[in-house]
């Protein structure tokens, strides 16, 4: 059977849903295709995704909606210091990214911005004096509130050091290691200290703005989440607050 008919009919018969389960694209194959596989039907659902025609949202779960991935914006100062890292530390798992990346999503913008640079964790003090070697000023490890508040954001160019959580959805723009859509909602929701001009009815419009114009893998944002201990109450925020559906919420 020809493939553009059966896509044709797939965009007609989940059309207008916000999202469709795997075992529902199943039955709607095996109508044309009783003997189908599950294998076939691996190859089915990759045929389609890499045709974009459907997009995974959560684990079995899909949408015809399809979204680009977001790209962060990278500055040459994040490139630079990206640069250098990795000739000085060739090995070393990074992750460089400034707060500005949410103003597209943000209702009320701040004055002031942050490079946010996380690195594995047994390299952080390494990393603090090579930047300070290297001359880059006001460079500081894991801020503690009274920090934050009284130098991070009166700085114009402030580099806050972190631990880089293992496993965490990261993406390569350009060879730069940054930050992925479902790493930087979950930071945001988890730093709240850090990130407090993010918190509130903001970060329920990042939240919402960024669902509505970019592709969002709750998959990977959850397994994110889980590994700091914050999936239950992301989970419940999402319900409370922004427009996601619980039924992606509750897969």
């Amino acid at each position: 059977m020809a493939k553009d008919f059966i896509i044709e009919r797939l965009k007609k018969e989940f059309e207008g849903r916000e999202s469709f389960l795997r075992e529902e694209l199943l039955d709607f194959y095996r109508y044309f295709e009783p003997e189908l596989k599950e294998t076939t039907f691996r190859w089915r659902i990759y045929h389609l995704k890499s045709k974009q025609v459907i997009t995974p949202i959560s684990r079995g779960q899909f949408t015809l909606s399809f979204k680009p991935v977001f790209i962060p914006d990278l500055e040459d100062a994040e490139r630079k210091i990206f640069s250098k890292l990795e000739k000085q530390f060739p090995s070393l798992k990074i992750c460089i990214w400034s707060t500005k990346i949410a103003n597209e999503f943000m209702l009320h913008i701040p004055g002031k911005f942050i490079t946010i640079l996380q690195v594995e964790k047994e390299a952080i003090e390494s990393v603090y004096s090579f930047l300070k070697d290297q001359n880059f000023p006001n460079v500081f490890i894991e801020p503690k509130e009274k920090e934050i508040e009284r130098y991070i954001y009166e700085s114009e160019t402030a580099i806050v050091l972190k631990s880089l959580v293992s496993k965490s959805p990261t993406q390569k723009v350009n060879t730069v290691a940054t930050t992925t859509l479902e790493k930087l909602i979950v930071d945001l929701y988890c730093d709240k200290k850090l990130f407090a001009a993010f918190q509130g009815s903001e970060l329920v419009h990042i939240v919402n703005n960024a669902y509505k114009r970019y592709s969002i893998d709750f998959t990977k944002l959850f397994h994110y989440a889980k590994r700091r201990s914050k999936d239950a109450e992301l989970v419940e925020f999402f319900s409370d607050k922004t427009d996601i559906p619980n039924s992606i919420l509750n897969d």
